[in-house]
């Protein structure tokens, strides 16, 4: 091999070494952080009221159909009350 592929090798070999150890990015600021770590509890009180909204929900849905065979059935006593007079 010629010394320019082998000089071409090392200086590609030690730039992805150096870019790999120091990132592409800054880190972030202790503001920065601080927001995050404010949207990350603000998210996590969300998702603990959609929970808790979903969960009543679910217990109003069923006192929605617990009332409605109640009616059914109340209808239906009408019903045969109204035929028994009959």
């Amino acid at each position: 091999m010629s010394k320019v592929r082998i000089v071409t090798r090392v200086l590609l070999i030690g730039s992805m070494l150096l870019w790999g150890l120091t990132g592409c990015t800054k880190k972030p600021s202790t503001e920065e952080t601080g927001k995050l770590d404010e949207a990350r509890v603000a998210a996590e009180s969300a998702e603990k009221k959609l929970s808790e909204l979903r969960q009543e929900r679910m217990q109003l849905e069923q006192q929605l159909q617990s009332k409605q065979q109640e009616l059914q059935g109340q209808q239906e006593e009408l019903n045969s009350l109204d035929e028994s007079e009959n």
